[in-house]
């Protein structure tokens, strides 16, 4: 079945990591690279009209965010997975900090996020939901159950 993957965690929380490592050959949607919503509305756009499996690799903190992505993927006959990365404030700042060029983000811009993140929910349409704790060097993915305090 076709799969949309949606990441949910703030910068350096290892999102792109994780698609590097566990979703390859996934197209990769992210307004990193992509630069604006309209550039990002027409690669997924392409996406349902070849009918491939895709991740959205934003940060993607608040319902709303994940709002833009997870009914017009279901709409297309997709199923939706997200994945909810550990986000502990101080170890996103301290892997941003081993980041080089543009891809390094304000810390204060990172806290930002942090303070608008918020936990995602089967309710907002997901066929299934993982966490992933990340200590650094290894993932750790398990099912998500819907009422831990994470």
């Amino acid at each position: 079945m076709k799969t949309a993957y949606i990441m949910i965690g703030i910068q350096g929380s290892g999102k792109s990591e994780f698609c590097r490592r566990y979703l390859p050959g996934i197209e990769r949607v992210n307004l990193d690279t992509l630069k604006t919503r309209n550039n990002e509305a027409r690669r997924i756009a392409d996406c349902h009209a070849r009918g491939v499996d895709y991740v959205v690799d934003n940060t993607n903190p608040t319902r709303e965010d994940r709002a833009r992505y997870i009914p017009a993927a279901k709409a297309q006959g997709y199923r939706v997975i997200g994945y909810f990365m550990q986000s502990r404030l101080q170890d996103c700042i301290a892997r941003n900090n081993r980041r080089e060029g543009k891809e390094v983000v304000p810390p204060k811009a990172i806290a930002m996020t942090s303070n608008r993140l918020e936990m995602p929910s089967m309710a907002e349409g997901f066929d299934a939901l993982f966490f992933v704790a990340n200590d650094g060097k290894n993932m750790a993915i398990s099912e998500w159950r819907e009422n831990d305090e994470l």
